[in-house]
């Protein structure tokens, strides 16, 4: 069905993809796991046909006796959604921000088929049914806008199922998703190669996700490091980059005394309304100095809505209060002590400008001069992992990458209180142990306030001091991480860890061997 021979990529004269190959029949999953940056998204987009813009690709890509990269924009545009389709990594930017997510989802089936529109009706209401949002209250007159992270991610799964493909690409499809979502969407994919037998092509950094496919190939810098049955892999790895990732899949920090201080932040009462729903409903919060809070809960429970109204860039009803002082959400103290790390950082990002103008934003009226703000850019980018970055663009880089761009951006003005809002959901496990020690380090040496909104319970558990969780845009537990783990007390926090529990996600930082 499919075969990829001798794929090259390249960024002017700079090999960015050297020699990759790789065959799939229908029926199989294929995972293609790699750190950050190692090529994965690349090989995806060649498969689909859509380069990131300044690459060139060389080699060839078989579908079905067709060789992709040989075929005119017409041709390719003829086999998206119909013959192979994608799940796009960073689904805000995948989908059209003025059209409603009924009509994108139905606009494959308006292309390729010329079924009627009551028909074409029909299967958007069955697929919003398959993906979980009609039992979230997503109907297909939203815009995406609306919608949480989780929630655009599943209308873009949607999007390219509509008209059951022969080949399914899939990056990063469950990175935004809690596990109870994302063992749904896999479910779904999963089952359309059952039904109709056809190929995934599952992209990820998840070692639990990984484990759903019965092969998995495994990138490291452009090359292919490793390949054979994922059950193999990753019980033995030989290559040293299939090494690194199954070891670095569980999240280890050193033991850590309390330094938890004195109340910076509080929420009262916090309302956020969206037509007739309540995203957040009557959600009161408090944030101390050196604590690590995690807010949790399923995809649409609220944590993104809250995050952002505490900073003032939703409107809101209730109270915030600073050090006591009740302050309004646009004030620039409050701004100056919390910043974002936003969910989709691609979203959050000038395209125009370098990446050393943007991570220095924040820095914008101060009286530091321009070489000082270079300076402080230049050792801030270097502790996440990304020096000498400073005068290219955010396009050229991978989503995780972008990722460490943002907490970059969100540290280099010393917040007093850090809110991450699913700020490592993009990165591989490496990567995010890295991002994860730096963020705990902070926190311990300056008692800044980590607030970080994770789907991800194994994270969790590593991380948090106390634990959050929101269901239907209401907190409905609060407590120290320990109790919540072992005693909780609410229906959606059980719901929340049986399905991690099933998805493989809370290994703890002490399961396993040192």
């Amino acid at each position: 069905m499919l075969g990829i021979f001798d794929l090259s990529a390249h960024v002017g004269t700079m090999p960015v993809l050297k020699g990759v190959g790789f065959s799939l029949e229908r029926g199989e999953t294929l995972a293609v796991l790699g750190a950050s940056g190692s090529g994965k998204s690349l090989t995806a987009r060649a498969v689909i046909g859509l380069p990131p813009r300044g690459i060139s690709y060389g080699g060839r890509v078989v579908l079905n006796g067709r060789d992709l990269l040989a075929l005119t924009e017409r041709e390719r545009t003829s086999l998206r959604g119909r013959v192979v389709s994608m799940i796009f990594q960073e689904p805000a930017t995948a989908l059209n921000p003025v059209m409603r997510i009924g009509t994108q989802i139905a606009e494959p089936l308006r292309i390729h088929t010329d079924v009627s529109p009551a028909e074409r009706r029909a299967r958007v209401d069955e697929l919003l049914e398959a993906t979980g949002l009609s039992a979230a209250g997503v109907g297909a007159e939203r815009y995406p806008h609306e919608l949480s992270g989780g929630q655009r991610q599943r209308v873009a799964v949607a999007i390219a199922i509509a008209l059951r493909p022969q080949l399914v690409v899939a990056d990063e499809p469950t990175s935004a998703l809690d596990a109870v979502s994302a063992a749904q969407v896999l479910d779904l994919l999963f089952q359309l190669t059952s039904e109709v037998g056809a190929a995934v092509i599952l992209i990820t950094h998840d070692i639990a996700v990984a484990r759903r496919a019965g092969r998995t190939l495994v990138m490291d810098r452009g090359t292919v490091s490793e390949e054979g049955a994922t059950e193999t892999i990753l019980a033995v790895p030989q290559s040293k980059p299939a090494q690194a990732l199954v070891r670095g899949s569980a999240i280890k920090l050193p033991p850590r005394t309390s330094v938890v201080g004195k109340t910076i932040l509080t929420a009262r009462g916090i309302d956020v309304v969206r037509g007739s729903v309540h995203a957040v409903a009557a959600a009161d919060l408090t944030v101390n100095a050196g604590e690590r809070l995690a807010i949790v809960g399923s995809s649409g429970s609220g944590k993104t809505s809250l995050s952002r109204a505490l900073v003032g860039l939703i409107p809101s009803g209730g109270e915030v209060s600073l050090d006591g002082r009740t302050v309004a959400t646009t004030d620039p103290a409050l701004r100056r002590a919390v910043q974002l790390v936003f969910q989709d950082p691609a979203t959050s990002f000038n395209p125009r400008h370098k990446v050393g103008r943007i991570v220095t934003e924040p820095l914008f009226g101060s009286a530091l001069t321009a070489a000082e703000k270079a300076d402080l850019a230049e050792k801030i980018l270097t502790r996440v992992g990304l020096p000498g970055v400073q005068e290219r663009k955010p396009h050229a880089f991978s989503g995780g990458q972008r990722q460490r761009m943002a907490i970059a951006r969100a540290l280099v003005g010393g917040p007093r209180v850090l809110i991450a809002d699913e700020a490592v959901s993009a990165l591989d496990a490496a990567l995010r142990a890295d991002v994860i020690k730096l963020l705990d380090d902070l926190t311990a040496r300056e008692a800044i306030a980590l607030v970080f909104i994770a789907h991800d319970l194994g994270l969790v558990r590593t991380l948090a001091d106390r634990i959050v969780v929101m269901s239907k845009g209401r907190i409905v537990e609060d407590g120290p991480a320990d109790r919540v783990f072992s005693n909780p007390r609410s229906p959606e926090t059980m719901t929340l860890l049986e399905a991690a529990s099933g998805h493989g996600t809370l290994q703890s930082a002490t399961d396993g061997d040192d």
